[in-house]
C-alpha cells in the first residue's frame, strides 16, 4: 500500500479534526486579534493620557508663575484624571515646594502625603517622604518627622537623610548625634549641598 494518502484521505482527516479542535482554533484566533487590537488601544490611550497631562502641566507652570491658587485647579484635575502619569506626582511636589517657601506648612504637607500615597514611582514617594518629613519639622512635628526617616531608602537618598537627622537631632537638642549625622551627611553630599551641611555642622562646634 502506498504512504501517500489520496486527496480525499486528506480532506476527510481534515474535516474530522477541525470538527475536534476547530472551536478551540477560533478562539485562538480570536483571542490574537483581540490582544492585538487591545495592545494598540492601550499604547493610543497611553500616549492620548500623556499628551493631556502634559498639557495640563503646562498650564499649572505658567499660572504657578504669577498665583499658586490659580494653579490649583489645574493640579486637583492632574491628581483625579491623571494619578498614574509623573505630571501629577511632579505638579504636586511643585505646589508643595511653593507653599512651603511661602511658610503655608500644612498644604505643602498635603500635596506631598498625596504624592506619597498615589504616585506609582518609587523615586517620587521617597522624595516626597523626604520632603514632607521636612515640612513637618518645620511644624515642630518632630517625631513624625523622625518616623518618616526611619522607612528603609536607597543609597542615593542618604545623604539626604543623614542632613535630615542631623536637623530633626539639632530640634531634640541632641548635638553630639546631630554633628555625627551631619559628618556620615557630607561623605555623600556634593556642591552647596555639601557647604550647607557643612555650615550647619560647623555651628555645633567640635563638642566634648
Amino acid at each position: 500500500m502506498s504512504d501517500y494518502k489520496t486527496d480525499d484521505e486528506k480532506v476527510e482527516e481534515l474535516k474530522a479534526w477541525w470538527k475536534e479542535n476547530g472551536t478551540s482554533v477560533i478562539a485562538g484566533i480570536a483571542l490574537a486579534i483581540g490582544g492585538l487590537f487591545g495592545w494598540q488601544y492601550w499604547k493610543d490611550y497611553q500616549e492620548t493620557t500623556a499628551a493631556e497631562a502634559s498639557a495640563l502641566y503646562a498650564k499649572v507652570e505658567k499660572a504657578s508663575e504669577t498665583s499658586l491658587e490659580q494653579a490649583q485647579t489645574d493640579i486637583q484635575a492632574l491628581q483625579s484624571g491623571y494619578a498614574s502619569t509623573p505630571y501629577a506626582a511632579i505638579a504636586s511636589m511643585k505646589a508643595a515646594q511653593q507653599y512651603a517657601e511661602k511658610g503655608e506648612y500644612e498644604p505643602a504637607a498635603t500635596a506631598l502625603r498625596w504624592v506619597v500615597d498615589n504616585s506609582k514611582e518609587a523615586d517620587f514617594k521617597h522624595l516626597a517622604n523626604i520632603r514632607l518629613a521636612r515640612v513637618l519639622l518645620a511644624m515642630k512635628k518632630v517625631d513624625e518627622a523622625q518616623t518618616l526617616i526611619t522607612q528603609t531608602y536607597p543609597e542615593a537618598y542618604q545623604a539626604l537623610i543623614e542632613e535630615l537627622k542631623g536637623d530633626i537631632y539639632v530640634a531634640q537638642n541632641k548635638p553630639t548625634d546631630a554633628r555625627a549625622a551631619y559628618d556620615k551627611a557630607m561623605l555623600g553630599a556634593a556642591g552647596s549641598s555639601s557647604e550647607l551641611i557643612k555650615l550647619k555642622r560647623d555651628n555645633l562646634g567640635e563638642g566634648t
